[in-house]
């Protein structure tokens, strides 16, 4: 069964493999919360669980806004994570939105983040009362761009304006909360 869960001690050793997978295969588009679990993989795995309850405070520094990472799971099968911030910028309004994700390579092409990405729509309506949110892409990255639009297709929402940034264009979408 898919559940989107917040990681526990029990987990941490559930989510290495998976770490290490996407460590050794890194892409373009590989999301900073990535970089952030390699980080804390190699010098103190143990300290994640603490940086991620900080990171949901509204503490953060001047720019950033709390944020939650959920962590997807087919029954005990570790599948990828998504990155929720709870509240958008004008920054994340042009770059980045309410939600990043990364699947572990060999999970794949199977239609895991569009699942996932529903089961955290319910989530964002729930927990943050979002009714909806925003999720951007490099138009290049054509996965996830076709993986945004169709969950969009299916639950409502628009597309909205690409923005062109840093030498790419930044694909937006916005899909809805309610309805899921």
């Amino acid at each position: 069964m898919l559940k989107l869960i917040e990681l526990t001690e029990k987990d941490l050793e559930k989510i290495k493999e998976g770490i290490r997978e996407i460590k050794e295969n890194p892409t373009p588009y590989d999301i900073r919360q990535s970089k952030i679990l390699i980080e804390f993989m190699e010098k103190d795995f143990n300290g994640l669980l603490e940086y991620l309850l900080e990171r949901k405070k509204d503490k953060q520094p001047v720019g950033w806004v709390p944020d939650t990472t959920l962590f997807l799971f087919d029954d005990d099968t570790f599948i990828g994570f998504y990155n929720v911030r709870h509240r958008l910028t004008e920054a994340l309004m042009k770059e980045g939105g309410n939600i990043a994700y990364q699947i572990i390579p060999s999970q794949r092409r199977k239609g895991y983040v569009k699942a996932g990405l529903k089961l955290l729509l319910t989530w964002c309506h729930d927990n943050l009362g979002l009714d909806q949110v925003l999720l951007c892409c490099n138009a290049e990255n054509i996965a996830s761009d076709r993986a945004m639009t169709s969950v969009m297709n299916e639950v409502g929402g628009e597309r909205g304006e690409d923005i062109p940034l840093d030498g790419h264009i930044e694909r937006h979408v916005w899909i809805n909360t309610k309805k899921v």
